[in-house]
């Protein structure tokens, strides 16, 4: 469905329900709410689906990681929303094979994937549950060693005992699968302001009553809603402040970012790779447009502004790792074609440890007004459920 334009300022009084920031968990908000029957104003200062959500990664991750730490719920709760998507959009997405290859050490040896894959396996059950020809997902399987090379020439052969082999599912384009969103959401009646920043809360009575807006070169205005929801991302810590009081832990800002590099994919599966070091995290690659897609690289971040631009020596320090993952790889500064930076919630203050739950802030229960709301995110492919989780907090819809 082709999205509307966004409605003068001037022509919006009142909503039930104000969302201040565009980006996924904004536009997840405006869906499920919508659903609901509210009508919802999305407020975003700049464009919809910019910032950290034009970022991403676009792997939406069915969980396989969690069951490390036996996170049985959030394996569960990845299956489903990888699957929502899938269903919702079958022909922006589509399923990848990925392939880690296995030396021995720690969780990564051969039986321990063998038994990951049935655990698994048993989790997601229904994963293919109402899918369509070409999504479906295949169990994982561990391989041999001649199988791994075989898979993706290139894997570093020293101590290669095997490999692990997966399907997770991938957004070639992720602009568009944003614009799906917001026609969604507009479908259920949400309208989205483009441009606009919101300055102020009105309260009255001790409750949220609206929201005072800006538009460049546009005397202020106000629009009225018994209830706000504050989902600016990387700014939500700060806006959550300014409205209804400190909430630091709401968003603590850690750098994430992900290389587009000007090489030829070795295979056409992605690949899980960490240096033989194992002082950095599993690295993934994979075939985007005949070029190799590089993700995800974490640095702490210290600095004011919210725009999310890579150091150098960060560029330096994920371009070695992958390559000492990878020598076949070899990539250079040079190959680098585009840098896509965010900004993710962090475990700590000046931690480049990302956060690995969401965050709901009903304000009223820590002294601020009633009917102010703030989300902060870790994960695309789960933001729809962290919105419906909000959405069954809100208080009730009052009959017009």
């Amino acid at each position: 469905m082709k999205s509307t334009a966004s409605p003068p300022l001037s022509t919006v009084t009142e909503a039930d329900a104000i969302v201040i920031g565009g980006g996924i968990y904004g536009l997840m908000i405006a869906l499920e709410a919508g659903k609901t029957g509210r009508r919802v104003l999305v407020v975003e200062r700049d464009a919809v689906g910019g910032a950290t959500s034009a970022n991403w990664f676009r792997i939406l991750h069915g969980g396989l990681r969690y069951l490390q730490t036996l996170d049985i719920p959030r394996v569960r709760e990845s299956v489903a929303e990888r699957r929502w998507f899938q269903r919702f959009a079958p022909d922006l997405v589509r399923p990848m094979r990925f392939l880690m290859p296995l030396y021995g050490d720690g969780s990564r040896r051969p039986t321990a994937f063998r038994a990951a894959f049935l655990a698994d396996a048993a989790l997601s059950a229904r994963r293919n549950a109402g899918l369509g020809a070409g999504q479906t997902l295949p169990r994982g399987r561990v391989l041999n060693r001649a199988e791994t090379q075989a898979l993706y020439p290139g894997v570093r052969p020293e101590g290669l005992r095997g490999g692990a082999l997966w399907h997770d599912v991938i957004a070639g384009d992720g602009a568009q699968l944003i614009a799906r969103l917001r026609a969604e959401a507009e479908a259920y009646g949400a309208r989205v302001l483009e441009g606009v920043e919101a300055r102020d809360l009105v309260v009255e009575r001790g409750a949220a009553a609206g929201v005072i807006v800006k538009r460049a070169g546009m005397a202020p205005g106000t629009v009225r809603a018994p209830v706000v929801i504050n989902a600016a991302g990387p700014w939500s810590a700060g806006l959550a402040e300014c409205f209804g009081g400190p909430a630091p832990e709401l968003f603590r800002p850690a750098l994430a970012f992900n290389l587009l590099l000007a090489k030829t994919p070795l295979s056409d599966v992605g690949l899980a790779v960490s240096p033989p070091d194992t002082t950095n995290p599993t690295l993934f690659v994979y075939p985007h447009e005949g070029r190799i897609f590089a993700g995800t690289w974490h640095a702490s971040w210290r600095q004011e502004s919210g725009r999310a631009e890579p150091p150098e020596a960060e560029i330096d320090a994920f371009l070695a790792a992958l390559n000492a993952a990878l020598p076949a790889l070899g990539a250079r500064r040079q190959d680098v074609l585009k840098i896509f930076a965010g900004l993710l919630p962090a475990r700590r203050a000046d931690s480049a440890e990302p956060a690995d739950r969401a965050i709901i802030r009903d304000h009223r229960e820590t002294g601020g007004p009633a009917g102010l709301f703030s989300v902060s995110g870790v994960k695309f492919t789960t933001a729809r459920r962290v919105a419906e989780k909000l959405v069954r907090r809100l208080p009730a819809r009052k009959p017009v």
